[in-house]
């Protein structure tokens, strides 16, 4: 019985002593991309985003070359849509910068493994019930992307002059692009805006 006790203590010891000189990052490896499961997503961001009137509907990892649902995708897609039972067409385009910085640069910064980037705004589920409906607003943004606008303090008009500044030809080439639904196009502060973007 001396022998045993002696045998799990030195096998305890031995334990104690790797678990202590080893790192624990080693012991847990840095995970660089983000969980790939709507429910995983809306418990990491639906807090930041209820203050501003949306949850979480869609929200997935894609691969690049598809984009296809994937697990271990490097594109992260986020599909928000309004709380409320009535959202005017208007308070898509207030939302639209707020909504953005909720997750840039956050998502970069967190995911280390992560490309690429889009949030889109969604119509009220009374207006489209389609599990995939056409988006209000989209933001897509690459890694590369994300230098060209310090998000802390960009406005509208600032997302607006970016997107034009590096529009490509190709959308593979795409690197930081702005979408509203046409319907969106005469609302007073989009107009404002793109006035405002035209004069930079």
């Amino acid at each position: 019985m001396r022998t045993r006790v002696l045998a799990v203590g030195a096998s305890l010891l031995l334990t104690s002593t790797i678990t202590a000189t080893v790192p624990a990052a080693a012991l847990v490896p840095e995970r660089r991309l983000p969980p790939s499961t709507k429910a995983e997503l809306a418990r990491i961001f639906d807090p930041k985003v209820r203050d501003l009137g949306f949850r979480t509907t869609r929200a997935l990892l894609q691969n690049l070359d598809t984009y296809a649902e994937d697990p271990k995708g490097r594109h992260l897609a986020i599909y928000l849509e309004p709380i409320a039972e009535a959202f005017p067409d208007g308070d898509y385009v207030d939302s639209f910068t707020d909504t953005a910085k909720v997750f840039l640069p956050l998502v970069f910064d967190r995911w280390k493994g992560l490309t690429s980037f889009d949030v889109c705004l969604e119509p009220l589920p009374s207006e489209d019930t389609s599990v995939s409906p056409e988006p209000m607003t989209q933001v897509l943004v690459t890694r590369r992307g994300l230098k060209f606008l310090d998000w802390d303090d960009a406005t509208l008009v600032d997302v607006l002059v970016t997107a034009k500044e590096h529009e490509a030809a190709d959308s593979a080439d795409v690197d930081f692009y702005v979408y509203f639904r046409d319907r969106l196009e005469d609302q007073p502060q989009l107009i404002e805006a793109r006035e405002a973007a035209a004069q930079r």
